[in-house]
């Protein structure tokens, strides 16, 4: 009872209403990873008893799966009333001639084999963690939900076949499902783009940018768990997707000189004209066709700090009142903090 009654009371904390919530029982897939060991921990402190799907995993609350590869069981033993997925290959690994094939086995088979399974058990929500990567990039208007999918690598066009799949069995055997497009999210034990800005800029090692006019959305870990276990609980959120972000997106620039701000520095007063770093990206490009690896500075890096990625969470705030608690601004301290303790 006591168990419960806290995760009411998150529910009416975040929507106004207070809602059966289905998730005594439930499976994360992806739960050794950045956002899923979060999730996983959440879950447990409101009394959810959690399972993970893992590869290599083993012990009395884990499925062994290598996801992608062969068909999932095990799930009528647990009959979990939530499944959380966010297992699947990293956008990192986009480069080699068998990144789509490898996308498309791990990320569209791995989540046809999961519904499957899901269905067969009997579950009541299950949570997709999609990405903003499956809408078009570089264009400068807000976009939301309503934006027609355009992805344009593999690793967004696996994450939309998956969406489909997901949408597409809403409803199926009693089974509510949503999609959650994610922005980039950061946080403590995050290991991207965003991590790897802030160590060069902490070292002393990274350029001052100009001020380019593209902005980015961004989302703590933090507002991810939250959101996600928010849809799982709420009927009017089944066959739906959401996009979460903070309100505000930022540029470049201003992601340097509040990282700066949290180090206890100045800006300094002159910065690298775009034209040098457009030539430093084209030299990593040629770099990385000699050297066969990725380099920490190219054109793919230089589009993500000049490039708009601005997408609005409006809906979830409309629909179901979630609204996002952390921002860049004022979380970066802690963000720092964290990374130099760890």
């Amino acid at each position: 009872m006591e168990r419960d009654a806290g995760i009411m009371r998150l529910v009416k904390r975040r929507s106004g209403k207070a809602v059966a919530p289905p998730l005594a029982r439930t499976l994360v897939t992806g739960a050794d990873g950045f956002i899923g060991g979060l999730l996983s921990s959440r879950l447990e402190a409101l009394g959810s008893e959690v399972y993970r799907l893992s590869r290599k995993g083993t012990g009395p609350k884990t499925v062994t799966n290598d996801i992608g590869k062969d068909p999932i069981v095990g799930l009528n033993e647990i009959k979990p009333q939530a499944v959380f997925h966010l297992a699947g290959r990293v956008h990192r690994m986009d480069e080699g001639g068998d990144a789509e094939a490898e996308h498309i086995r791990v990320t569209v088979d791995g989540t046809t084999y999961l519904l499957q399974a899901a269905a067969e058990a009997g579950v009541q929500a299950f949570v997709f963690f999609s990405s903003v990567a499956v809408m078009p990039e570089g264009l400068a208007s807000e976009l939301d939900e309503t934006t027609q999918p355009a992805p344009t690598t593999p690793y967004g066009r696996a994450k939309l076949r998956a969406e489909e799949l997901v949408l597409g069995m809403n409803g199926k055997s009693g089974m509510r499902t949503v999609c959650l497009r994610l922005p980039m999210v950061y946080g403590p034990g995050h290991k991207g783009h965003l991590p790897r800005m802030i160590a060069a800029i902490d070292r002393g090692v990274f350029p001052p940018l100009p001020q380019y006019p593209g902005k980015r959305s961004l989302l703590h870990v933090e507002d991810a768990v939250e959101a996600a276990i928010v849809v799982a609980q709420r009927p009017e959120a089944a066959g739906k997707v959401y996009i979460v972000s903070e309100p505000r997106p930022y540029s470049s620039r201003e992601i340097y000189e509040i990282v700066l701000q949290a180090l206890g520095r100045q800006a300094p007063g002159w910065h690298v004209p775009r034209a040098v770093l457009a030539s430093g990206a084209l030299l990593g490009d040629f770099g990385e066709r000699i050297a066969r690896r990725r380099l920490p500075f190219d054109s793919a890096a230089l589009s993500k700090l000049s490039m708009p990625a601005v997408y609005s969470a409006k809906r979830i705030e409309r629909e179901l009142g979630f609204r996002t608690k952390k921002t860049f601004a004022t979380a970066a301290r802690e963000v720092i903090a964290q990374r130099k303790a760890s």
